[in-house]
């Protein structure tokens, strides 16, 4: 069912909050605030996709966005969504599958709803996972009972076609890539035309014998990745290279050295003829045409690919349980970057053509995102959040955020009161002086004396 109302969008432009260090404003000096930033980094996406059309940012999940740019500071939070979730960015559309199991379609401007679907017509059939948006299509997988896959257009919410004799159990999110859409479902990984939905290949892997043993090795239910033509999906045991059109085995990479305790985990991440995947605890990149071990680097995460760097969440040399970025040289394998913060927690990180960012919890308990620039690793701005968001993504020089059931769109103060100025076509009363946005204020008094200045200003106005 389609639902067109309206719902609740809260806007909160224009109101700042400062606390523990953990700010929206920039941490450089007030002069240098508009000066173009330095964008000597740059790396290359899988596929050409704009905004942010899957998770991770695109097919091949390496978090990067090279062609696009984030909020510059100082920042603000343009708008909040009464619910959080797993979200995509396209064309001007923020696509959420929110915790209540339904898909919710924003204007990315000013967060305002253009349609809610669910996946099922008895209300029960539930939405999970991250969506994946292409070729004007929505693609969601189902949480269990509900339909494995169901395909809405992307316009109006309405389904276009369903998959409900696939299995039980789907993976975290599909991928869509060369008009085919993969996903992973009760193990199997499956490939079914964008289109209308038709298999058109299925892989599951076969026992694998070890030491005389026979063992099975069920595919993990991370996102696929895809690049060269290939589809790169991981085992507990083995990282599998398949054709992309046929399914056929391109090259399979089995952990030979200790069968009980080593595996492969985390999701692959593959562009530009090298796909990487944790394997024995060691992030490890691969030659995508022939499998090739390439290179390693010191660390059991991977989080972002780009051309020249590899970025991870790494631990501190003290031994407080900090944590802090780091972006690898792929080629040496030596730390060529490191975040200038540390913290107790930091979420995986994306980049885009300029900067890094992360969700960060502190070791005091404050929460929220922060942005570092991508050449010497200081703070560029940051916001503070009720609970760390789980997850991000950046597109169109704004950076979304869903943190404690609320979608957060944060972008420079500039765009966002010239936004504003081109709904409203009036003048705005000012903002607090000497603060910046923060989430989950609106119960505080300091939110509502605000809300009762701009109440009071926009009754003198009218």
């Amino acid at each position: 069912m389609i639902d067109h109302d309206r719902r609740q969008v809260l806007k909160t432009a224009g109101l700042t909050v400062t606390f523990g260090g953990l700010t929206a404003t920039t941490e450089r000096a007030a002069a240098d605030q508009h000066a173009p930033r330095d964008r000597a980094v740059s790396s290359t996406m899988v596929d050409d996709s704009s905004g942010w059309p899957s998770a991770r940012g695109g097919v091949g999940n390496t978090a990067s966005v090279p062609m696009a740019s984030g909020p510059a500071p100082p920042v603000t939070v343009a708008w909040e969504y009464e619910h959080g979730g797993r979200f995509a960015v396209v064309d001007g559309t923020v696509y959420l599958v929110a915790a209540d199991g339904r898909i919710h379609a924003l204007d990315a401007i000013d967060g305002s709803p253009e349609w809610t679907s669910g996946i099922g017509s008895d209300g029960e059939a539930t939405a999970s996972g991250s969506p994946a948006v292409a070729n004007d299509t929505v693609y969601v997988n189902g949480d269990r009972m509900s339909p494995s896959l169901t395909a809405l257009d992307a316009a109006t919410g309405d389904i276009r076609w369903q998959k409900t004799d696939l299995g039980y159990e789907t993976n975290l999110s599909p991928t869509v890539a060369s008009g085919l859409v993969f996903s992973i479902v009760d193990t199997v990984l499956y490939a079914l035309d964008a289109d209308s939905g038709e298999k058109q290949w299925e892989f599951e892997p076969e026992p694998v014998t070890f030491d005389g043993r026979e063992f099975g090795d069920r595919l993990s239910r991370r996102p696929v990745a895809v690049a060269d033509s290939a589809v790169f999906a991981v085992a507990n045991k083995q990282l599998f290279a398949r054709d992309v059109e046929t399914g056929d085995e391109r090259w399979t990479n089995v952990l030979q050295d200790d069968w009980a305790t080593e595996v492969f985990s985390g999701s692959p991440l593959a562009t530009d003829g090298v796909v990487a995947a944790v394997k024995a605890d060691t992030a490890t990149f691969f030659d995508a045409a022939t499998g090739e071990e390439l290179s390693t680097l010191p660390t059991y995460s991977l989080d972002v690919l780009t051309d020249a760097r590899a970025y991870a969440v790494a631990e501190t040399d003290s031994d407080d349980g900090t944590v802090r970025l780091v972006g690898y040289d792929r080629e040496t394998g030596d730390s060529a970057w490191e975040s200038a913060e540390r913290a107790a927690s930091f979420g995986a990180p994306v980049v885009d053509d300029g900067s890094v960012y992360a969700t960060v919890e502190k070791s005091s308990g404050e929460s929220g995102v922060v942005a570092f620039d991508n050449v010497d690793g200081s703070r560029e701005w940051s916001v503070a959040t009720d609970g760390q968001p789980s997850r991000i993504a950046v597109a169109d020089e704004t950076l979304y955020a869903s943190a404690d059931g609320t979608l957060l769109a944060i972008r420079s103060e500039d765009a966002t009161m010239s936004d504003e100025a081109d709904a409203d076509n009036e003048d705005e009363p000012e903002g607090t002086p000497g603060f910046t946005v923060g989430v989950g204020i609106a119960s505080g008094a300091l939110s509502l004396e605000w809300l009762r200045r701009r109440t009071a200003a926009d009754e003198s106005a009218n």
